[in-house]
C-alpha cells in the first residue's frame, strides 16, 4: 500500500478549498472595512486591527 503524500493528504481533506475561500472572505471584508470605516469616523487602528487578525488567522 501507498504512503500518501503530505500534498496529497491536503487535497483530500480539501485545505486548498477552505485556504482559499478564507482568502477571498478576509479579501472581501478588509475592501468592506477600507471603504466603512472612514465613513464612520473610526480610528484607523481599528482597521488595522482587522487586517492583523485575518493575517494571523
Amino acid at each position: 500500500m501507498r504512503k500518501p503524500t503530505f500534498f496529497h493528504e491536503l487535497k483530500r481533506r480539501n485545505v486548498y478549498k477552505v485556504a482559499i475561500t478564507y482568502a477571498i472572505v478576509a479579501w472581501l471584508v478588509i475592501q468592506i472595512v477600507a471603504v466603512t470605516f472612514p465613513l464612520l469616523n473610526l480610528p484607523v487602528w481599528a482597521s488595522t486591527l482587522i487586517i492583523v487578525l485575518f493575517i494571523i488567522g
